[in-house]
């Protein structure tokens, strides 16, 4: 499923392995183990748009903490 700031309120996203939080997170999908960030420093393109770069990872467990939405996401075996 994918994840975006529309169906979600401020979820954490972890990369466990690293023991990192990811900032910047525009979109998870649980489906096809990517995340996708703003670059940083943020910088827009030449069409205005956020620069955006895909993580992948091996599996991405949403966590919903007793609510209907996740509140965080745990992700593992990082690609480089």
């Amino acid at each position: 499923m994918k994840f975006t700031p529309r169906n979600v309120d401020r979820a954490t996203v972890f990369d466990v392995d690293t023991k990192e939080q990811l900032k910047q997170v525009l979109m998870v999908n649980t489906e096809t183990g990517s995340v996708v960030v703003a670059k940083q420093p943020l910088r827009l393109n030449h069409k205005g748009s956020v620069e955006r770069e895909t993580i992948h990872f091996d599996a991405i467990h949403p966590i919903y903490g007793g609510g209907t939405k996740p509140c965080l996401f745990h992700c593992y075996g990082r690609h480089s």
